[in-house]
């Protein structure tokens, strides 16, 4: 008896959203399996043939690992978003397209979230190396995400992507005004923050996030010490060579100079180009205080903008 109340309030596992008179498919190459409801048999296509290409054509700026992956298009999101993970290794892109193309770009959905995620799916294969190959032997697939994280930082893994997107595509974050404007507006208003502030972020003051941060750094890197730059810092950083602080590590290795003087160098570079395109023009200030996200400026007729 105590134990028929006590399944009474056992909670069933919950499952995605997806009901089960779909029928799925997929779409097989050597990189990766596309696995899609029917009726999308175009926009499916669509990714395999990008992420094929981006499998033949980007490799040597990463490295030659290949691990084929599982790639699930869902539909019935209202998310736009995607993401690549191990344990167990895939990705899922939500076909839902994003609203704001100033922000993202104009690209058609699918091919941005191909673009930017297989480049994860890249760092994941050529990641396991090393420790971290050990790891992997030890504790699965988990254990090679514990082990990758704990040395490569999150700026890296998006900052990459985002280079990548800008990179093979007419557009991309890179190419776009709009994904700048936090470090512009920081550099303009004279903000000095420390790195940790930069890298972790705050609940007080207004910090760009990860992305933007992490293209500025990597994008210098490829600027200034050539393609192949990220490419043999992160094998070195994901194998533990040089054991405690291995990112860092490489970092001098390759540069010849500490992993403070490049970042210190990579955002000088950055923030000397704007105030350069910046000449000529003035700023909006406000009398308040407090960090404002104004957005889409019109002039009206009295002479003031209006903001949203």
């Amino acid at each position: 008896m105590i134990f028929m109340l006590s399944c009474i309030f056992t909670n069933a596992q919950e499952f995605g959203g997806n009901p089960p008179s779909i029928k799925w498919l997929q779409i097989n190459s050597k990189a990766v399996r596309v696995i899609f409801p029917a009726g999308i048999d175009s926009e499916a296509n669509r990714v395999a043939n990008v992420v094929s290409y981006l499998n033949d054509n980007t490799q040597q700026t990463i490295g030659n690992k290949q691990k084929k992956v599982n790639l699930v298009l869902q539909t019935l999101t209202t998310i736009s978003n995607a993401y690549v993970s191990l344990g167990p290794f895939r990705s899922e892109f939500f076909l839902t397209p994003f609203q704001n193309s100033f922000e993202l770009g104009s690209l058609p959905w699918a091919d941005q979230l191909a673009i930017h995620e297989f480049r994860h799916v890249q760092q994941y294969n050529n990641f396991n190396v090393g420790l971290s190959h050990a790891m992997h032997i030890f504790f699965g697939q988990e254990g090679q995400a514990l082990a990758n994280n704990a040395v490569v930082p999150n700026w890296f893994f998006e900052g990459d992507a985002v280079f990548n997107e800008t990179n093979v595509s007419r557009q991309g974050r890179g190419s776009l005004p709009y994904f700048y404007n936090p470090y512009r507006s920081l550099w303009q208003a004279g903000k000095k923050y420390s790195w940790m502030k930069l890298r972790n972020g705050s609940y007080k003051d207004f910090v760009p996030d990860h992305y933007a941060l992490g293209y500025l750094l990597v994008a210098y890197g490829r600027e200034k010490y050539g393609d192949d730059f990220w490419k043999k810092v992160t094998h070195d950083a994901a194998s533990f060579k040089g054991l405690f602080y291995p990112f860092q590590v490489a970092i001098k290795k390759y540069t010849g100079k500490n992993y403070i003087a490049y970042r210190n160098d990579a955002l000088t570079y950055f923030k000397s180009r704007f105030a350069k395109t910046g000449n000529g023009t003035t700023a909006v200030t406000t009398s308040s205080k407090k960090f404002t996200d104004e957005e889409y400026p019109v002039l009206i007729e009295d002479g003031s903008i209006l903001f949203v």
